[in-house]
């Protein structure tokens, strides 16, 4: 059985009016964008042009199992891939002229505080692209919605509190370009990595599949403060961690890079099929309720 993960990210849904160019951003009510949106029956009436291709939204429906509406977009691209079988031929596969390749993204809107948690994914609508799309329905000159990406807060101070880490991942740039600062785990590292002239490394440390271990703590801690002591001087490209705060917690990961506030989701995926819309709506749900993670966001909000 594979798996796949899906990266999540949160944004606070804002608008700004034309002559607003001093005053700050005004929280947006998303509800009355979906109830214009489901206005619209024809899905070809809410279909958009997208640079050469086509956005739309599938659609968008409070959910009273999980009380949080769930909107589904959708990228039509006409980038066609081919098929081929173990014993043929590869060939292009064929679409009529009024078909298109989808690819999808859900987002899980929660309405009293305004906040949108958007599934990412390259080949479909990103942050920007879901923005224009949320403009060029809302059609009001007076009015520019915008995702305003949501923070984290004590990142480092947070992960220095966990019981087990699970994996690190780390890229590094510019090796020889830099210099580093401190003398922990990863200066060790890097400075090894002079040894083979290299210009860039990346390196990943797990403790495998074993549930239950977790790689040293105190040498993860020095090298969190590592990486703290170089986040600002370029020498680090990423510093991805997975990790539990005890073991009864679900193990999350965090890179301590990111300007965004984000999860993943991992997903058992069987041959032959996609993730669909309800799926993903309902681990969204999972980590933003069930888990708590909206408290986490509502207190990263109320620190800007």
């Amino acid at each position: 059985m594979k798996y796949k993960n899906v990266r999540f990210e949160y944004y606070e849904v804002v608008y700004r009016t034309k002559d607003s160019t001093n005053n700050k951003d005004k929280l947006f009510d998303l509800v009355r964008w979906i109830n214009k949106a489901n206005k619209i029956n024809a899905l070809i009436d809410r279909t958009y042009d997208f640079y050469s291709e086509k956005a739309r939204l599938e659609k968008a429906q409070f959910d009273d199992d999980f009380n949080y509406y769930f909107l589904h977009f959708v990228r039509l691209g006409d980038n066609i891939p081919s098929k081929g079988k173990l014993d043929g031929k590869v060939e292009p596969l064929e679409l009529d002229d009024d078909e298109y390749i989808g690819n999808e993204v859900t987002a899980l809107y929660d309405e009293d505080h305004h906040i949108l948690m958007l599934q990412r994914n390259r080949s479909s609508l990103g942050p920007s692209g879901v923005e224009f799309y949320l403009n060029r329905l809302w059609d009001n000159e007076e009015e520019t919605i915008h995702l305003r990406p949501i923070a984290p807060k004590g990142m480092f101070e947070n992960v220095k509190k966990a019981e087990k880490f699970r994996k690190i991942h780390l890229k590094f740039a510019d090796i020889h370009s830099k210099k580093p600062a401190g003398n922990g785990p990863v200066i060790a590292m890097l400075n090894n990595f002079g040894k083979f002239e290299g210009v860039t490394g990346e390196v990943v440390i797990s403790v495998g599949r074993t549930k239950d271990k977790s790689l040293d703590s105190q040498t993860m801690i020095d090298t969190i403060q590592d990486i703290m002591d170089n986040q600002d001087n370029g020498l680090m490209k990423k510093a991805e961690l997975h990790y539990k705060y005890t073991d009864d917690t679900a193990v999350e990961i965090v890179d301590l890079f990111a300007k965004k506030t984000h999860d993943f989701g991992s997903f058992q995926m069987e041959k032959r099929t996609t993730l669909s819309h309800e799926a993903i709506a309902e681990k969204m749900h999972e980590i933003y309720h069930q888990n708590n993670k909206k408290r986490k966001i509502l207190d990263y909000l109320m620190k800007e």
